[in-house]
């Protein structure tokens, strides 16, 4: 399975979710993006950085991960990433059991589609909430 959506303005390539309990997916990160911080109630996250460097955001503050890091968020953990590089970053994504965030990334990508435009925070905000995602 090959399925390539735009999540709020960066490439992600779906490479598992439905056939197994895990959503995997390779993801590009350009420069200056930012996912801010934020929990899962449903989905355990792991973060592998295969090429750059990723600046990881958690509740003991940031750090910065490069090729061959791991960074593991279990359901319920604050956190998220930026890229503060001038590079594209690449990362793989891997949640358990993965169905919320399969189809919140599916829905992002609908709704910038539909929208034509760059989703505001606020729609952001309301999309993730119905996947068992908050932020802050």
């Amino acid at each position: 399975m090959n399925e390539t959506l735009d999540v709020l303005g960066a490439p992600m390539i779906v490479k598992s979710a439905g056939d197994v309990a895990m959503f995997l997916a390779d993801h590009p990160v350009p420069p200056g993006y930012f996912v801010p911080p934020h929990r899962h109630d449903g989905d355990d996250e792991v973060l592998f950085v295969v090429d750059g460097a990723l600046t990881l955001i958690g509740e003991e503050g940031e750090t910065t991960a490069g090729p061959g890091s791991a960074a593991t968020f279990v359901r319920g953990t604050l956190h998220g990433f930026r890229n503060d590089t001038d590079r594209t970053v690449r990362i793989v994504v891997a949640a358990t059991p993965g169905v919320q965030a399969a189809e919140m990334f599916r829905h992002f990508d609908r709704a910038g589609r539909q929208a034509g435009r760059p989703l505001g925070p606020d729609e952001i905000v309301a999309i993730a909430g119905q996947y068992g995602v908050s932020f802050g």
